[in-house]
């Protein structure tokens, strides 16, 4: 009997679906489930051959051929994003989605484009979602038991999670970041539409909270944040791409606002709301250049080690996972 929770400490963009296919490989896990939001947030991960994957959708764990994939209730539904994901991954048959989310659609997204604190104050990434939410909330959202072109796809995802939690393991992947939750974030209204925590995952996925057996806390080792608000300890722009570790949004292709090193006290109440079994720090390749795609815990650098121990005092928890690169196997699994 497993439960996994991937949620993300910070700012998002940490590599949880990374995470997600990761523990799907190497634990074989018989589900895994989107949390979160919606199509607001992205995932890529790079396969062994070489492709390079985005998605925002579902999950990541698909990557592991045995692993089957679905939405939960608590996240919207971009039905043309879901088909489309699922056409292009060859999922059919393996993937699925909860009949009661609610429908992202076109009017959302161009509602978002033109509200001018969404997109210049805020920096929305204008998928419809948060406009979507809102009208779930106000009771005039359709829902996916509506779209006739999902029927084959839909189910009671809450009761598939559960089985899968008593029978053969199930991977709950958290979207975004807890410093990025509508209720959480000191930086209102620099925030995403939901919160962002193992307990909204949970509750997003119609997860029973006593079949969780791990949180899988991500943390970045030189967070990023896209938009508007805070970033501590925040580079130029001109000085990530110097360094050649700037990134882009997957659904924006904005270049990512970069931090040089991790805030500890954000850390630590990050650590205090999600409640972390273990920590996957990641992005290490970034910190330090002589970790890419080392995929042995012999292999550590002392500057590696040093953010090691600094996590895991400000967050009580085991560092268990290393990322060292973009391959889905550029992995280093210290536990």
């Amino acid at each position: 009997m497993t439960a996994t929770v991937i949620v993300d400490a910070l700012w998002g963009d940490s590599g949880k679906g990374k995470a997600c296919a990761h523990l799907a490989r190497r634990d074989g896990a018989a589900l895994t489930v989107r949390a979160g939001m919606g199509t607001n947030a992205g995932a890529s991960v790079t396969l062994d051959d070489g492709v390079l994957v985005k998605q925002r959708q579902l999950p990541t764990g698909w990557i592991n051929p045995g692993t089957s994939v679905a939405v939960g209730p608590g996240v919207m539904v971009d039905p043309r994003v879901f088909l489309d994901e699922v056409e292009r991954f060859g999922l059919r048959g393996r993937a699925f989605v909860d009949g009661r989310c609610g429908v992202i659609t076109a009017d959302h997204a161009a509602a978002e484009r033109d509200d001018a604190n969404l997109m210049a104050v805020v920096g929305s990434t204008a998928s419809g979602t948060g406009r979507a939410r809102a009208d779930f909330v106000l009771r005039r959202a359709s829902q996916v038991k509506d779209v006739a072109e999902l029927a084959e796809y839909t189910v009671d995802v809450p009761r598939l999670v559960n089985d899968a939690a008593r029978d053969g393991g199930v991977i709950v992947e958290g979207s975004q970041g807890t410093m990025l939750s509508l209720a959480f974030s000191p930086d209102y209204p620099y925030t995403t539409s939901g919160n962002c925590t193992t307990a909204a995952a949970i509750d997003d996925a119609g997860l029973n909270w006593r079949l969780v057996t791990d949180v899988v806390m991500v943390v970045k080792a030189m967070p990023t944040r896209v938009g508007g608000g805070p970033l501590p300890f925040e580079m130029s722009g001109e000085e990530a791409v110097a360094r050649g570790i700037a990134e882009y949004g997957v659904n924006t292709g904005r270049q990512r606002r970069k931090a040089s090193k991790v805030d500890p006290e954000l850390l630590a109440y990050a650590a205090m709301l999600n409640g972390p079994t273990q920590i996957a720090l990641t992005f290490t390749d970034h910190l330090d250049p002589a970790m890419k795609s080392r995929r042995t815990g012999d292999a550590l650098t002392p500057e590696v080690r040093r953010v090691i121990a600094e996590v895991e005092e400000a967050t009580g928890a085991p560092v268990t996972m290393l990322d060292t690169g973009p391959g889905v196997s550029d992995v280093v699994d210290l536990a």
